[in-house]
C-alpha cells in the first residue's frame, strides 16, 4: 500500500533521488528515477507488477541498461553480487574476498592480480567498473563484500558515467537501492536452511517513529555454513559462510524537505583464501619450455630432494594446508542524503563516510610442507560529499549540475612469511620459520569534480541528451619493505640475505610521490522515438580514469643487489572512447520488450602489467622486471540484447546474453608465460625479454554468453482451509528457473606451449513454492547450480617450485528451503 506522504514531499524524493536525477532522460540509471514512493508489492501481482515496471523501464532507457528488482530478487534468493550476474549481460563481479574480488563489465576490469603479490593495486587503482549503493559511489572493492538482503532494484549501466553525478568511471556502473524506510509498520522475518549446514537468517523491521515525518527500517541478517573444500590436515572447510550485517536507517520527510540517514555493518570470517582465484593442484608439473627443453626437475622431484617429503594429494579439492586461517573483513559505512525543494528544482546533498579493515591469515604451503606464503591487509577510509541542482522532470529542458568530492585514505601490507621448509628449499640455513618481508603502502586521492548533464526535447520524437564533468584529482603514494628479523646463531646480514634468496624485496623505501591529474568525461546522447514502441538511440562519449598508485612498486637491482632504479610508483591517466547504438523495442501494451545495443570502445594508456628490460647488470646482461603501467590501446566490442515477455498471464520470460571481444592492439612489452622463460645455458638462444600481445584477444573471456530464465505463479485458493481458520486465506503457487550459459574460454597466454579452454557450460538454478496471497507466509524449495557445475577458471603446467594447478569454481550445487513470515 501506498505510504501517506504529503504530496509536496512526495514530489521532492521522487525528482531527487540519485537515479531520479540520472532519469530515463538524462542518464542510464534510472530505477529509482520512475518513482520513488515507497510502496508495498500489491497483493495478487508479486511478479507480474515488478515484470511490467522492469519492462517500462528498460523502454524508456536512452542508453543500455539491465535491471534486476527487488521482488525477483527476494523470490530466487539473490543475496551476493554473483547472483545477479546471472540476469544481466555483460557483468562479472568475480567475487572472492574482497582482496582479489575483481568485477568487471565487458569484461573490463582493474590492473589487480597480474603482477606477482599486486593484488594492493585493488587498494591504489580504480576499477573501470564502479559501485553505487544508495546513491553512494564507494571506490575500494571491499566495501562490495556483503549479502545485499534488503534490495529495491539492481541496475547495471554500460558505458562512460559521471555526467550525472557520482564518480567518474570508463565503462559502467552497478547500481543498488536499498528499501526506504515506510510509514506502514511491517516486519518480515526469513530463514533458509540448506546443504553444507548452510542457514540464512534476516529480519527486516520498518514504521513510523513520528507519523507522516520519521520513519526507519532495520534490515539484519546472518549468513553461516560449512565450506565445501575440506582440508585433509586440519579439516578446515575453505569456501565456508560465516558473515553477519546490518543496516539502519531513518527518513524525515518535510513539507519541502526530506532527508535519509543510513548506517550500514557488515562482516565476514571466512576461510576464503581459496577463492574464486586460488588454485589447487591436480599433476605434478609438466612444463615444457618454449624452446623444446625441459626443466631439470619437476616440483614432485625437487619436493623429494630438497625436503625428502612426498607428494600427499593432486585433487584440488583435499588440500592439505599449513597454518590456514580466517579472512577477516569488517566495513563501516554512514550516508545522509538531504533533498530540499527550491520552488521547481530541487537541491540535494548526499555526503558519506566507510571504513574498511581487512586482515588476511593465508596458508604457507599446500601437502603439508612450509615454505613460504604471503597475505595483503588493507585499511581504506573514504569520505564523499556531493552537491547538486537538478530541475523538474517532463519538461521541454531537463538538467542537473552539481560538484562531487572525494578522499580516500589507504594504507595495506603485504606480507611474504618464511616456514619451518624454507631452509631446505632455497638451500639457505638462515631462512628459518617466522621470517617475514612487509611491504607496506599508503595511498591518497583527492577528487574534485564539477559535472552537468541535460536533455533538449526538440519534439515529441526527437531528444537530446549531452553531459560534460571535469575531475581534478591529486594521488599521492609511497612503499615501504623491511624485514622482521629474530636473535639466533644467524646474523642479521645472514638472514636479510636469505629473505632475498627466498624470493623477498630489500629494505627500501620509495618517498612519497605526489602527481596531479584533469580528467574530462563526455557523452552525447540522442535519441528518436519513432512511435510508442520503437525507440532509437546513440551515444558517443569519453571517459578518463586518472593515474594509479602501484602498491607493489619496487626497486630494480642487479644480481649482487646494485641499486639500477625505480618501477614507476603512479601510472599514466586512462581514457576511453565508447560509440554505441541501440534500439528499444515494447510491444503488447508492455508484455514483450526487447532492447538491442551495440557498441565499439577504445581504451589507451590501459593500466596493465608491463615488463621492463631496458636495465642491464654488471656483465651487461637485461634485467627482466614486471610492473603496472600502461597499455598503448585495447578494443572492445560487442553486442548486448535483454528482454522481457509475457506470453501468457502471470508467465513471464527473460532473456538476455552478449556478444563479447576484447582484443589487445598496441601490447608490445608484455610479460612471457612461464614456459617462454627458459635458463640461459651456453650457446643456447636466449629467451625473449618480452612478447607481444598486439592484435591478440583476451584470454578468461568467453565471446558468447546467454542468460534466459521464467517465473510463473498460478492462483490456487484457499487449499488449507481446513485445518483452522488461521489457514483460511488464499493461495499462490510459484516457480522459476534461470539458465546462464557461456562459451568456451582461453585460459592459457597464446603463446603458450600447452592451451587450455574451459568448454561451455551452463549454470541452472530453479525454485518452487506457495505464499498466501496476503504474504503472511511463504514456503519454497530451490536449488542453485543444479547439475553441480564446476568450471575451471584458470590452468598452468606448473614449474620446478609448484605443480600443474588449475581455478577452483566458486560454489558447487546448493539446495534448501526457506520460510518467510510477515509478523505484522
Amino acid at each position: 500500500m501506498p505510504v501517506s506522504w504529503s504530496a509536496s514531499a512526495r514530489q521532492i524524493y521522487s525528482t531527487v533521488a540519485f537515479c531520479a536525477i540520472a532519469a530515463a532522460v538524462l542518464s542510464p540509471v534510472s530505477t529509482l528515477a520512475q518513482d520513488a514512493q515507497v510502496e508495498d508489492v500489491h497483493v495478487g501481482a508479486r511478479i507480474d507488477q515488478p515484470m511490467r515496471e522492469e519492462a517500462r523501464q528498460l523502454t524508456n532507457a536512452p542508453r543500455s541498461v539491465a535491471v534486476v528488482n527487488g521482488a525477483k530478487a527476494e523470490e530466487e534468493h539473490l543475496e551476493r553480487l554473483s547472483d545477479f550476474s546471472q540476469f544481466v549481460p555483460n557483468y562479472r563481479p568475480q567475487e572472492g574476498n574482497p582482496v582479489t574480488t575483481r568485477p568487471a563489465i565487458r569484461g573490463v576490469s582493474s590492473a589487480i592480480g597480474l603482477l606477482s603479490r599486486s593484488s594492493g593495486n585493488s587498494v591504489g587503482a580504480e576499477f573501470d567498473t564502479g559501485f553505487i549503493l544508495d546513491n553512494v559511489f564507494w571506490k575500494y572493492v571491499g566495501f562490495q563484500g556483503t549479502d545485499f538482503i534488503d534490495l529495491r532494484s539492481f541496475e547495471l549501466a554500460l558505458g562512460p558515467q559521471g555526467t550525472a553525478g557520482g564518480k567518474n568511471t570508463t565503462v559502467g556502473n552497478v547500481i543498488i537501492q536499498t528499501q526506504l524506510p515506510s510509514f506502514e509498520r511491517a516486519a518480515t522475518f526469513e530463514s533458509s536452511f540448506a546443504n553444507y549446514a548452510h542457514f540464512i537468517e534476516k529480519l527486516n523491521v520498518t514504521g513510523p517513529i513520528v507519523d507522516d515525518k520519521l520513519a526507519y527500517r532495520l534490515a539484519l541478517f546472518v549468513d553461516k555454513g560449512n565450506g565445501w573444500i575440506r582440508d585433509q590436515l586440519t579439516g578446515a572447510d575453505y569456501l565456508n559462510d560465516n558473515r553477519w550485517g546490518a543496516r539502519g536507517q531513518l527518513l524525515y520527510v518535510g513539507d519541502n524537505v526530506t532527508d535519509r540517514l543510513i548506517f550500514n555493518y557488515n562482516a565476514q570470517y571466512e576461510y576464503s583464501t581459496t577463492n574464486t582465484f586460488a588454485t589447487g593442484p591436480f599433476a605434478d608439473s609438466f612444463l615444457v619450455y618454449a624452446n623444446g627443453t625441459l626443466p631439470a626437475r619437476t616440483f614432485a622431484q625437487n619436493v623429494a630432494s630438497r625436503l625428502g617429503k612426498p607428494i600427499l594429494t593432486y585433487d584440488p579439492y583435499r588440500p592439505y594446508a599449513t597454518s590456514a586461517g580466517t579472512f577477516t573483513g569488517r566495513n563501516y559505512t554512514v550516508s545522509n542524503e538531504l533533498n530540499w525543494a527550491i520552488d521547481e528544482n530541487t537541491l540535494t546533498s548526499i555526503t558519506a563516510y566507510g571504513r574498511s579493515r581487512i586482515l588476511a591469515h593465508n596458508p604457507i604451503g599446500n601437502q603439508e610442507l612450509e615454505i613460504s606464503g604471503g597475505g595483503l591487509s588493507p585499511y581504506v577510509d573514504q569520505f564523499s560529499q556531493e552537491l547538486r541542482l537538478s530541475s523538474p522532470r517532463e519538461k521541454t529542458l531537463e538538467w542537473v549540475t552539481g560538484l562531487y568530492s572525494l578522499y580516500e585514505n589507504a594504507w595495506s601490507r603485504s606480507t611474504s612469511i618464511f616456514g619451518a621448509d624454507a631452509a631446505a628449499w632455497y638451500s639457505r640455513p638462515a631462512l628459518q620459520r617466522g621470517l617475514q618481508n612487509n611491504r607496506d603502502s599508503k595511498s591518497r586521492t583527492f577528487s574534485l569534480a564539477g559535472y552537468g548533464q541535460a536533455t533538449y526535447h526538440i519534439d515529441d520524437a526527437w531528444a537530446l541528451a549531452f553531459g560534460l564533468r571535469d575531475s581534478y584529482e591529486v594521488k599521492e603514494g609511497s612503499v615501504f619493505s623491511w624485514d622482521q628479523l629474530y636473535a639466533n646463531q644467524y646474523t642479521f646480514a645472514q638472514q636479510e640475505a636469505a629473505i632475498r634468496a627466498g624470493g623477498g624485496q630489500p629494505f627500501f623505501d620509495t618517498g612519497g610521490q605526489t602527481k596531479t591529474f584533469n580528467s574530462v568525461t563526455g557523452i552525447l546522447n540522442p535519441q528518436y522515438r519513432l512511435n510508442d514502441n520503437l525507440l532509437f538511440h546513440a551515444l558517443v562519449a569519453r571517459g578518463e580514469k586518472s593515474g594509479a598508485i602501484n602498491n607493489a612498486a619496487q626497486p630494480i637491482l642487479d644480481g649482487s643487489l646494485n641499486f639500477k632504479g625505480w618501477q614507476p610508483l603512479i601510472t599514466k591517466p586512462e581514457t576511453s572512447w565508447d560509440y554505441e547504438i541501440g534500439l528499444n523495442t515494447n510491444w503488447l501494451d508492455n508484455r514483450l520488450v526487447a532492447n538491442f545495443n551495440f557498441y565499439w570502445n577504445d581504451i589507451y594508456n590501459f593500466q596493465t602489467s608491463l615488463t621492463d628490460a631496458s636495465y642491464t647488470d654488471s656483465t651487461g646482461q637485461p634485467i627482466r622486471t614486471s610492473y603496472l603501467g600502461n597499455v598503448g590501446h585495447l578494443r572492445l566490442r560487442g553486442f548486448e540484447f535483454v528482454g522481457r515477455w509475457s506470453p501468457l498471464e502471470r508467465l513471464w520470460l527473460s532473456f538476455n546474453g552478449a556478444y563479447t571481444e576484447a582484443r589487445w592492439i598496441d601490447y608490445a612489452n608484455a610479460t612471457p608465460p612461464a614456459d617462454w622463460i627458459w635458463p640461459a645455458t651456453a650457446g643456447s638462444l636466449a629467451a625473449p625479454l618480452t612478447l607481444s600481445r598486439s592484435n591478440t584477444r583476451w584470454e578468461n573471456l568467453p565471446i558468447w554468453s546467454f542468460n534466459v530464465g521464467a517465473n510463473y505463479d498460478q492462483p490456487l485458493g484457499p487449499l488449507f482451509r481446513d485445518f483452522g481458520p488461521e489457514w483460511d486465506r488464499p493461495v499462490t503457487g510459484f516457480g522459476y528457473v534461470n539458465v546462464a550459459w557461456q562459451d568456451k574460454t582461453q585460459l592459457t597466454d597464446p603463446h603458450s606451449v600447452f592451451q587450455f579452454w574451459q568448454p561451455p557450460f551452463a549454470i541452472v538454478n530453479a525454485g518452487l513454492g506457495l505464499r498466501t496471497d496476503d504474504e503472511r507466509y511463504s514456503l519454497s524449495v530451490w536449488a542453485k547450480n543444479v547439475f553441480d557445475e564446476r568450471p575451471i577458471y584458470s590452468w598452468s603446467p606448473g614449474d620446478a617450485s609448484n605443480p600443474a594447478t588449475v581455478g577452483l569454481p566458486i560454489r558447487p550445487r546448493t539446495y534448501g528451503g526457506t520460510l518467510r513470515v510477515k509478523l505484522y
